[in-house]
């Protein structure tokens, strides 16, 4: 775990974490490998990129839970802070090493912003790069969960990220969304020179044992290749649901089984930036 200590110039890297494809487990995995890290001395910062705010729900549950005389109250929004060109002042403490910076229903007006105030193509994608900057070196790994369907946060979330993460659920409709974002990641790469890499595709599984969820994860390794998909996957568990009701604890049985599974899958996601960071570095 400590290789992931702001390799790049003693700044914090980015990741996003992506599909097109809603309900891929996105924000489950973005919020639950954060915590994850954190309790491993990891210095995270989730920043929920999505309107539907559920990155920043679950987050402020789990704070809750923690502190429970303690009132939450967000002064200021993600747009309001894209609009005066610094998100510095909002990150809010979830925890010891984790923090949240917290969207907002308004954060759907983005795609706005960004014509209005964009003057090519290149402007249009390069909105959030500066302002996420300002934060890396704060932490070791700031994670960026990204709505499924927006062209405009998921270019400039590519744009400012070092790596991306992919979650897939082992649905067909799923493995459509995370090849489709993939495909559209070539070509940002491509067409504005980014230095962005594949960590790998992250399955998350309806059923362990089905046989349409392991015909889907074999899709999956031909589709990416063998090497590109993890090992480790996210088994189908009603406690990672019941999170978006209480925030994530880690209390009885139940809450431990959720967090020894992201432990593995966390290792492994580290073991895979640290091999990439390696070959950056050579």
């Amino acid at each position: 775990m400590e290789k992931l200590i702001k390799k790049n110039n003693n700044k914090g890297l980015i990741i996003t974490v992506g599909n097109y494809k809603g309900g891929a487990g996105k924000t489950s995995n973005s919020t639950l490998i954060g915590y994850t890290l954190a309790k491993q001395g990891i210095k995270v910062l989730v920043v929920d990129l999505d309107p539907q705010t559920n990155a920043t729900k679950a987050l402020l549950l789990t704070k809750s839970a923690l502190e429970k005389d303690n009132i939450m109250t967000i002064n200021k929004t993600i747009m309001s802070g894209v609009a005066n060109g610094s998100l510095v002042d909002l990150p809010v403490n979830i925890m010891p090493n984790y923090d949240l910076l917290p969207s907002y229903p308004d954060f759907g007006d983005f795609p706005k912003y960004v014509y209005k105030h964009a003057n090519n193509e290149t402007e249009e994608v390069s909105i959030l790069k500066p302002l996420l900057d300002e934060l890396r070196p704060n932490y070791d790994l700031i994670i960026l969960d990204i709505p499924p369907m927006s062209r405009e946060v998921t270019a400039n979330a590519t744009v400012a990220s070092d790596y991306t993460l992919i979650s897939f659920q082992t649905q067909e409709r799923s493995l459509t969304g995370a090849e489709n974002y993939i495909n559209d990641l070539l070509i940002y790469k491509d067409k504005f020179n980014l230095n962005i890499d594949v960590v790998g595709i992250l399955p998350v599984l309806q059923n362990k044992k089905g046989t349409v969820d392991n015909a889907m994860l074999n899709m999956a390794k031909e589709s990416f290749g063998d090497d590109l998909v993890f090992k480790s996957v996210i088994p189908h568990m009603e406690r990672i649901k019941r999170f978006d009701i209480t925030g994530i604890t880690d209390k009885d049985r139940f809450d431990r089984k959720v967090m020894q599974t992201y432990e593995i899958a966390t290792n492994e996601f580290i073991e895979k930036i640290n091999t990439l960071e390696d070959a950056k570095h050579e």
